[in-house]
């Protein structure tokens, strides 16, 4: 059974819960077309960085989702304090000045992604060099009490080792 499952979610066919789940998106889409319109052509960048990330899930489709989303919201107020109405929502999206507000935000999710990208990556890489020169310490001291056998680095038989150590003295 749990084999069938598996077989389910590869192929990609939808359960009953999805097919239910798409046809009430479906239904509320039309409801409120208004509203629908305004978010559609206003949460593209969102739908781009989901099918750009592969599976959708990630930092980066949330940032830029969260920041598009907050760009988006005032619009759709401003659309349902005026009525809901379809001429209200096609003026919202062919103004380029509220288009370019709400893109904007997206691209500032890009930003905060990049950012924080590059912040997280230093930090974990400096947190390795640090972690590094830890053991190098480390290790000397070991070497100092016990020898460049405990290093690695005196493979030889520990009778010869003896044998050398007694000359060099």
């Amino acid at each position: 059974k749990e084999k069938e499952k598996k077989v389910k979610k590869a192929s990609g066919k939808m359960g009953a819960k999805g097919l239910l789940f798409l046809i009430l998106f479906v239904a509320m889409a039309l409801i409120f077309l208004p509203t629908s319109i305004l978010l559609f052509f206003g949460m593209l960048p969102s739908m781009a960085a989901f099918f750009a990330s592969g599976r959708g899930i990630g930092a980066r489709a949330s940032t830029i989702t969260a920041m598009n989303l907050a760009g988006c919201i005032p619009f759709v107020f401003k659309l349902w304090s005026t009525g809901n109405d379809f001429d209200t929502a096609v003026e919202t999206v062919t103004n380029m000045n509220y288009m370019s507000i709400i893109y904007m935000s997206a691209a500032f999710g890009y930003m905060i992604d990049w950012v924080m990208t590059g912040l997280v990556s230093s930090f974990l890489y400096q947190k390795g060099v640090n972690r590094m020169k830890l053991i190098k310490k480390r290790q000397e001291v070991l070497i100092e009490q016990w020898g460049d056998s405990v290093a690695g680095k005196d493979l030889r038989d520990p009778s010869e080792r003896s044998k050398d150590e007694k000359k060099a003295r």
